[in-house]
């Protein structure tokens, strides 16, 4: 799937680690404003326990109509992440990326392929376990802007990650107007 119909840049989100802080301690997490959720994962009737903090819809997409940015679904919950967790913290349904597990280049190959030559910020908590094929994208993507903003798992999404994108973006801006 291809977006070069709409210009404006991408804005990627991971569930895992980036929304759902699964590496956080349950201290941690009983005296934040996440909660817990089970979520079905599976026609069988499988769930899962996810924690999800409902103000980070709203804050992301204050993002994406402040930087001008067209958010997108980046996770392994593919689709799923539509009927799961986007309507549980405040997101419409949002483009998905498909990446059909071939096991090469993980997340890249088919971000690569979906974001074509549009500037790209990828919120994702599995860069530095992936810095090899971090190095790949980067190099695949030439002088493209690119921002891979490493989210920690133990606190997910927070502020300094969404100032760190709306820089970003200011950025673009800038490099625009000069142009």
């Amino acid at each position: 799937m291809s977006t070069e119909d709409d210009p404006r840049p991408l804005l990627l989100l991971d569930v895992d680690g980036v929304l759902n802080p699964y590496a956080a301690s349950r201290n941690w997490l009983d005296k934040s404003d996440y909660r817990r959720r089970n979520l079905s994962v599976s026609d069988s009737g499988g769930t899962l326990p996810v924690w999800l903090d409902k103000s980070h819809g709203p804050l992301l997409l204050d993002l994406a109509v402040t930087a001008g940015l067209e958010l997108a679904w980046c996770t392994t919950w593919e689709h799923l992440a539509n009927v799961e967790i986007g309507p549980r913290i405040g997101l419409p349904e949002l483009p998905v990326i498909e990446f059909g597990f071939n096991g090469q280049r993980w997340k890249f190959g088919p971000v690569l392929e979906y974001a074509g030559d549009r500037p790209v910020a990828w919120l994702d908590d599995d860069f530095e376990l992936q810095h090899e094929d971090c190095s790949w994208f980067r190099e695949q993507r030439g002088d493209r802007p690119t921002l891979l903003q490493l989210v920690d798992p133990h606190h997910g999404l927070r502020q300094q990650d969404v100032d760190a994108v709306a820089s970003w973006a200011t950025d673009l801006v800038v490099l625009s107007d000069q142009t």
